[in-house]
């Protein structure tokens, strides 16, 4: 059978429906998370195209780069069968391009460690053709930009799969009530009170992430089910559909936490204005004044934004004031940046918590960054830069060379893998705050 994950992805179904898929198959219900070691592992016999273009060196240049970079971003999928002499044998069953270019890159590039270990979901064996599609259709899951509605949906009912199965193994019975459960928390709260308080039961979050191949932290997978679990359900569909971002509906539930028809009502009003992307802003406005209509707080929020960019366009619009001179009429009328900025949502903007407000989120840690935790160091403003050595003009001509090339090609409607498009931004990323900090050097000297 020929599998082609990456060039023939599998139609995405309900969030719901594949979760349910996936508790109800008994080989993948089993499921296990290993890191396969490149170099010295057992024989892993290949289900897919066998040689061919696509998997011939050449036709992985771009994924082998790719993971030389970032590393393989989702686990190949390896079905266990019975051998001979009662010898377990291995046979990869999903991404095969992904275990070649992992395999050149062991020989080839040994001193990379990305190359070392493949990340592999194991399941007892053999596959029926159902589990396969089931399976490619969580890689579509991993990959695609799901809302915080529905994540947090397939976030709980695999927690709840995981939680079910360690409850069977340790013989504690699951009525069927429980698995008629159509409500995702309601399902997981029932299994989460027959585990008790045995944390040997419990389903941790690393291994929720790991068996849906998602790319996340666990902190970000607790505030995404907590804010689904505090706010109404119809309201996370519907936020859904307008692509509400998890900073926002975590500042909803925190506010409306014990009155439900709040968070509705505030969502409601800004829907009516048209400006769902101020929720948030309408949202700490009704912070300051619990009693404040939520017509009233999302026209504040509108106001509070408009005031915001005619204050900031006001600050553009004025000459810059002469070079060496202190105009202090012109500083007395500028606005504080701080409340100049705009009110929009961000996706990963975390809001300040209100004094002596509780949050609604009892499983959420904060972990603020200290100057010891290994976050990264920037030099104070008053610190001399140090002066560095040139960059080799003939690298610059290369990497210009060949950034206009790629450039063109695109420009044309070349299409980019989505593996190098990921690695390609980081690099932009990492090169834009390297130019910044060339520039603050060569204007220091």
């Amino acid at each position: 059978m020929t599998v082609a994950v990456e060039e023939s992805p599998a139609p995405a179904p309900a969030v719901l429906g594949l979760a349910e898929a996936l508790e109800s198959s008994e080989q993948l219900r089993q499921r296990r998370f290993e890191m396969l070691p490149m170099r010295g592992s057992v024989y892993t016999d290949v289900q897919g195209r066998g040689p061919g273009p696509s998997t011939s060196p050449e036709g992985l240049a771009d994924l082998i780069t790719s993971i030389s970079t970032v590393g393989v971003l989702h686990p190949v999928l390896v079905e266990e069968l019975p051998g001979p002499d009662n010898h377990i044998q291995r046979r990869l069953v999903i991404g095969e391009r992904r275990y070649r270019a992992c395999r050149w890159g062991a020989v080839n590039q040994p001193d990379n460690p990305r190359f070392d270990k493949l990340p592999a979901v194991i399941c007892p064996g053999p596959l029926s053709d159902e589990d396969r599609r089931t399976w490619q259709l969580v890689e579509n899951l991993a990959r695609e930009d799901l809302q915080p509605g529905e994540l947090a949906k397939a976030l709980l009912l695999e927690r709840s799969a995981i939680l079910r199965a360690q409850l069977d193994n340790a013989g504690i019975e699951v009525s069927e009530d429980v698995q008629r459960l159509e409500d995702p928390v309601a399902r997981f709260e029932a299994l989460e009170k027959l585990r008790g308080s045995d944390a040997n039961l419990a389903a941790p979050w690393n291994l929720v992430l790991r068996r849906l191949g998602l790319q996340i932290t666990p902190r970000r997978a607790r505030e995404v089910v907590a804010a689904f679990r505090t706010l109404p359900r119809e309201l996370s569909a519907d936020m859904d559909q307008h692509q509400v971002a998890l900073a926002a509906r975590t500042n909803l539930a925190r506010l409306s936490r014990g009155r439900r028809e709040a968070a509705a009502e505030l969502w409601q009003a800004v829907k009516r204005l048209g400006r769902t992307d101020l929720l948030s802003a309408a949202t700490r406005a009704q912070a300051t004044n619990p009693d404040m209509p939520a017509d009233t707080a999302a026209s504040a929020a509108v106001t509070a934004y408009e005031r915001a960019n005619a204050e900031r366009a006001a600050a553009l619009a004025r000459p810059p004031a002469p070079a060496g001179g202190h105009d202090d009429e012109d500083d007395a009328a500028a606005p504080d940046e701080t409340t100049a900025a705009p009110l929009a949502d961000s996706a990963d903007a975390e809001q300040p918590r209100q004094g002596g407000e509780t949050t609604a989120f009892d499983d959420i840690s904060e972990e603020p960054v200290t100057a010891g935790s290994g976050g990264e160091q920037h030099p104070r403003a008053d610190e001399p830069l140090e002066p560095a050595e040139p960059v080799d003009p003939p690298v610059v001509t290369a990497a210009l060379e060949a950034l206009r090339a790629l450039n063109t090609q695109l420009a044309e409607g070349r299409a980019l893998h989505r593996f190098d498009a990921g690695s390609l931004r980081m690099l932009l990323t990492d090169l834009q705050r390297h130019t910044s900090a060339g520039a603050e050097r060569t204007a220091a000297a």
